[in-house]
C-alpha cells in the first residue's frame, strides 16, 4: 500500500467529508494539545467529552470515533492468520484504512498483535477470548497519554498483553510483577529513543521489547523482523534518522 498523503473516505464521517490519515481527522490540520482540558463535543458522534486536544480550527473527534470500525476489520484477520512474526502482523493491521498515523487505536493493536503471535508460536491461550479481553482493557487507555500521563499507550498495551497471558489481576501475587516489569522496560526504551510522539515507532519498540521479555521469562520465541518505516511521508513530527526504523536507503542519503 502506498503510504503517501492520500486522503481516506469513511462511512462514519460527514457525507462527502474526507478524513486524513494524519493530523485532524476532519480537516487534516495540526492538532493542538493544551495543558488544561475542557468539555468538547465530538463532531462525529455529537457526544461531549473532557479533552485537552483539538485542531487549529477547533475540530474535536473522540477516541471512540477514532477507533470506529477498526476492530471489525482487524480481529477477524488476526484470528485467521498463522503469521508468527508480530512486526509483520503489526504492519498488516497498520495498513488498514481505519488506522491513522497516530491515535488510541494503537493501544489496542499492540496487545492484540502480540497475543496472536504468542498463540501462533505455541503459547497456550484461547486466542479469541484473549483478544476480546485485551480489546476491552486497551480501549480504556485514552489518546495522548504519552504526554499527559507519562505512560505511552503502546507500552501499556504490551502490559495488557502480558497480563492476559499470565492471568494477572490486582491480587495475583505471582503474576502481578511481570506486566509491571515489561511496561517499565517499554517505557524506558521509548524514553531513550525520545519524542515527540509517533504511534508507529512506540508500537514497534513495545513489540520488540515484549518479544524479548516473553522469550526470557516464558520460553516462547517469536521471529522478529526489523521493519523499515513506510509512514515517514505522512508523519510531520518524524524523528527521521534518529528513529531506529527510519528507512536505511533514506538514512544513507542524510
Amino acid at each position: 500500500m502506498n503510504n503517501d498523503n492520500k486522503k481516506r473516505q469513511y462511512d462514519y464521517a460527514f457525507p462527502g467529508t474526507e478524513i486524513r490519515p494524519s493530523g485532524c481527522l476532519i480537516c487534516g490540520k495540526p492538532l493542538i494539545y493544551s495543558d488544561q482540558s475542557r468539555i468538547r463535543k465530538c463532531l462525529i458522534c455529537k457526544k461531549e467529552f473532557i479533552s485537552g486536544c483539538e485542531c487549529e480550527d477547533g475540530h474535536y473527534v473522540c477516541d471512540t470515533c477514532h477507533e470506529t470500525e477498526l476492530t471489525s476489520f482487524f480481529l477477524p484477520r488476526l484470528l485467521a492468520s498463522d503469521e508468527k512474526d508480530p512486526q509483520k502482523l503489526l504492519d498488516m493491521v497498520m495498513e488498514l484504512p481505519s488506522v491513522h498515523m497516530h491515535g488510541p487505536e494503537h493501544h489496542v493493536i499492540v496487545p492484540c498483535v502480540l497475543l496472536t503471535a504468542y498463540k501462533n508460536n505455541g503459547g497456550e491461550i484461547s486466542l479469541e477470548g484473549s483478544l476480546i479481553e485485551a480489546l476491552k482493557r486497551a480501549k480504556q487507555v485514552p489518546g495522548g497519554v504519552c504526554g499527559y500521563w507519562g505512560a505511552c499507550g503502546a507500552s501499556v498495551g504490551a502490559g495488557i498483553y502480558l497480563s492476559v497471558i499470565t492471568g494477572s489481576n490486582p491480587l495475583h501475587k505471582e503474576a502481578w510483577p511481570f506486566p509491571q516489569r515489561l511496561v517499565a522496560q517499554c517505557l524506558e526504551k521509548n524514553a531513550e529513543t525520545g519524542g515527540v510522539r509517533c504511534c508507529k515507532r512506540t508500537s514497534r519498540i513495545a513489540i520488540e521489547t515484549a518479544v524479548t521479555f516473553t522469550s526470557e521469562w516464558f520460553g516462547i520465541d517469536m521471529p522478529l523482523t526489523k521493519p523499515s518505516c513506510t509512514h515517514v511521508n505522512i508523519n510531520k513530527e518524524c524523528l527521521l534518522i534518529q528513529c531506529p526504523f527510519f528507512p536505511a536507503k533514506r538514512r544513507d542519503k542524510k
